[in-house]
């Protein structure tokens, strides 16, 4: 199951409407008002989250169907995993970190509380008049516990070694899910989710200008029924490694969609466009050469739109003139690089 992540902005007038409603849905099932319970009424009354409201009126349908297990239950999957990473492997490995450790630290404050009752008790008997025989008792039923204690330590010291694995387990997968969530799985460099980011990030900055080309690969669906999709999926491979080796502190480089490409530059626009030629030459000197055959593929090409960011451009208006530059690259002939000057520019003919 997939949730969304929980939102409350509701204005005052509108939290109490939802508040008029949550209530007696509760009162009716007999449910107590304890914050977790009216928050998954509450949510439930938003309408808004269609799973956790067939889950909630699947489990309590009317009075004496509440169970406080399965109501922390739904709290949990509709609420705190929210807020956890994605990865189902992450979430598990995050809920036995901590189910692990609150019995390790349950069992040793168990084991000192006993510990110091053991203690108290043998310190009282060595007040009382001198009697050599309960005294001998009580220091070897002190030295027991001494060492009842200690290997008490000793396992807990183990559990928190596990607990400390677990926790290295846990960093790897959560770098693992937030690398294949942001990396393109055939050519190995950003994807869209990524380029979103980069390039939101780099227009609020405002320090530096900001150009975007956006490239094509010319007739690559005809590539794709000519030499077939292996040799396509090899292109957009080679395509990306490419545009990584431009890669660096002022050039972002991501796979757009499909067989297209997005550059992020921090630079003006005639260096963008310097940037997108070299590019559109390397490209078009590719010489693939076939698995298990001597033909060399060539003639491999790329049309490249340039824009420049004006002012405070929206990333969606500065992508849709991008596209515009690109498409009229595709238009006057392919295998070049058109650059729009201004947004003026970019209306259509």
């Amino acid at each position: 199951m997939t949730n969304k992540r929980m939102v409350f902005r509701e204005e005052l007038s509108v939290s109490s409407d939802y508040l008029r409603m949550a209530v007696p849905l509760m009162v009716q099932r007999q449910i107590p008002p304890t914050p977790y319970n009216y928050a998954l009424w509450y949510a439930h009354v938003q309408n808004t989250h269609p799973e956790l409201s067939k889950a909630l009126l699947e489990q309590f349908p009317g009075p004496g169907s509440y169970d406080p297990d399965v109501s922390e239950s739904l709290f949990f999957e509709f609420f705190v995993k929210t807020y956890l990473p994605n990865s189902p492997q992450a979430q598990n490995l995050l809920v036995n970190i901590l189910t692990q450790l609150a019995r390790s630290v349950s069992k040793s404050a168990e084991g000192t509380e006993a510990y110091g009752e053991s203690l108290k008790d043998t310190l009282q008997i060595l007040e009382q008049p001198i009697d050599s025989e309960r005294i001998r008792a009580a220091l070897k039923r002190l030295m027991e516990d001494t060492a009842s204690l200690e290997d008490l330590n000793s396992q807990f010291r183990d559990e928190l070694a596990a607990a400390s694995a677990e926790v290295a387990k846990l960093k790897k997968e959560l770098e693992e899910s937030q690398y294949d969530a942001r990396v393109d799985s055939l050519t190995k460099i950003a994807n869209r989710r990524a380029f979103n980011d980069a390039l939101q990030q780099a227009l609020s900055s405002g320090d530096e200008p900001t150009s975007l080309l956006l490239l094509d690969l010319d007739r690559f669906k005809q590539c794709n029924d000519t030499y077939g999709h292996l040799m396509g999926d090899r292109i957009l491979e080679i395509v990306g490694g490419i545009l990584e080796e431009m890669q660096d502190d002022a050039t972002f480089v991501a796979r757009f969609g499909g067989e297209e490409f997005a550059v992020i530059a921090t630079r003006p626009l005639a260096a963008a466009a310097e940037l997108a030629e070299r590019i559109r030459h390397k490209v078009a000197s590719l010489r693939i050469q076939r698995k298990g055959s001597q033909n060399v593929i060539g003639g491999v090409t790329v049309s490249v739109g340039v824009v420049e960011a004006e002012g405070e451009e929206s990333p969606e208006s500065l992508i849709e003139r991008a596209d515009i530059a690109l498409y009229r690259a595709k238009d006057e002939g392919r295998d070049r690089v058109v650059v729009l000057s201004q947004p003026a520019e970019s209306s259509l003919d």
